[in-house]
């Protein structure tokens, strides 16, 4: 099963979503596989200081759901054993939109709920459990090694004992956001890599709630109201998770305040529409407010690279990060997981991994999450928007103003959100007229089986 290439041993740096769904990959592939990790890591669910945004709603997309299920048999049922409920999108999630709230509409798209270091402790488990693996913590990445700049060779680290290299047939960085994979490349004379941003300055501000002896939850199973530049700098998402309890976070985008306690986070829920201001008055804080603001979109162009060293690629945050509103992250580095999968099983027998064919397949893979994010935040920038960009937010707000109208078209939408269907849906002419005509409150839903 292993030894069908010659990635003998690889190192993984970072156990955060993509590193541990890569790690899983390459057991299956070669004799030994090390996680690297910066932080110490927990035995149980809970933070941790590499990981500030999980402190924060997380949510898995339908398509990543899919796939990690997967490369985890009997992931979701381990979850819900352990208490992370099951819904369909359609019928349990309460989406508090600039144009309405659609009516609840049985979709067949089952979702789960749950914290992100929950998860990702249940994942750090079954990736630990795996024969090749071996996690190393309490680490620092200081280099790559190489023998000369076309070759990676392993990394060099560092803990309270000192220095030491750790050879390696293949590196994968997935160190997220804080990645110096840049300064690395230039140490080895290689190019600098072009950095994009985009940046609608979005912030958060979350706490967990546990119901009162006796209270029943709500009907609701999510709430969702998303941000919309220029007139709806504010929303939340809220989500019940493992443990009955309710995760909620407030979100304000162009530098809007954010509360730091108790009173300002109620009075900020209080400025939303939908229902999140009167539940969470009733029920019992288990967490004190906790904020974060690093929600920039960055998409580093490794692809565009003339020289890629062999024994390198790099995946998840540290070639493309999303802000987080959308939901996209751990879905894609589920994806990216699969695409390493798919070109390690393509190869002929003992052939390198073709690290600059990879980073240009992680790009393509990428590109339609990518916009899905920036268009909409681009309009919060100051610059005048491109004509394209004008055009996707006109199309994209249309949209959204139209589903609360038009279950069926809701439907459609939900799968391009949850990536289990592509951008191409909506071009069927049935879908795309409604969307041009717009929304029609207190008409008839067009009957059209989408």
């Amino acid at each position: 099963m292993h030894m069908d290439t010659d990635v003998r041993h690889a190192v993984v740096i970072g156990a955060g979503m993509a590193g541990l769904a890569a790690a899983r990959v390459l057991a299956g592939r070669c004799e030994a596989v090390t996680v690297i990790e910066r932080d110490t890591l927990p035995g149980v669910s809970g933070p941790r200081a590499g990981v500030p945004q999980g402190h924060h709603v997380h949510g898995l997309l339908a398509l990543g759901a899919e796939v990690f299920e997967g490369y985890f048999p009997g992931l979701r049922t381990e979850l819900e054993q352990a208490g992370a409920p099951v819904w369909d999108w359609g019928e349990g999630l309460c989406a508090v939109l600039p144009n309405g709230t659609p009516p609840p509409t049985t979709m067949g798209m089952p979702i789960q709920t749950f914290s992100r270091p929950f998860l990702e402790h249940v994942l750090r488990r079954r990736v630990r459990a795996l024969d090749p693996v071996t996690f190393r913590d309490g680490l620092t990445v200081t280099g790559l090694s190489s023998a000369g700049p076309g070759k990676v060779v392993g990394v060099r680290v560092k803990d309270g004992d000192g220095e030491e290299e750790i050879a390696a047939d293949l590196v994968v960085d997935a160190s997220g956001r804080s990645s110096h994979l840049p300064r690395w490349l230039a140490a080895l004379g290689l190019p600098s890599p072009r950095t994009t941003t985009v940046d609608a300055q979005v912030g958060y501000a979350s706490r967990t709630y546990a119901f009162p002896e006796g209270q029943a939850p709500p009907s609701w199973m999510g709430v969702l109201q998303p941000l919309r530049a220029p007139d709806f700098p504010k929303g939340c998402y809220a989500i019940q998770i493992e443990n009955k309890a309710l995760h909620v976070t407030l979100h304000g985008a162009n530098g809007t305040q954010l509360p730091h306690d108790a009173e300002e986070f109620l009075a900020f829920a209080a400025t939303l529409r939908g229902p999140i201001a009167d539940t969470i008055a009733s029920l019992t804080p288990t967490s004190d407010v906790r904020r974060y603001a690093r929600t920039v979109n960055r998409r580093i162009a490794y692809h565009r690279l003339s020289r890629w060293p062999d024994g390198l690629i790099a995946l998840g945050d540290s070639v493309c990060a999303f802000n987080p509103a959308y939901g996209q992250g751990m879905t894609i580095a589920a994806l990216e997981a699969r695409l390493l999968d798919q070109m390690l099983s393509s190869r002929r027998t003992r052939t390198p991994l073709n690290g600059q064919d990879f980073q240009q397949r992680l790009a393509r893979l990428t590109t339609s999450s990518w916009l899905m994010a920036t268009i909409p935040d681009r309009a919060w920038e100051q610059s005048r928007p491109t004509w394209p960009v004008k055009a996707g937010n006109w199309f994209m707000n249309r949209l959204i103003d139209t589903v609360p109208h038009d279950p069926q078209l809701y439907t459609a939408f939900s799968g391009l959100f949850h990536m289990t269907a592509g951008p191409l849906k909506l071009a069927d002419p049935r879908l795309f007229s409604r969307v041009l005509i717009g929304p029609r409150p207190g008409g008839h839903p067009v009957t059209t089986t989408v």
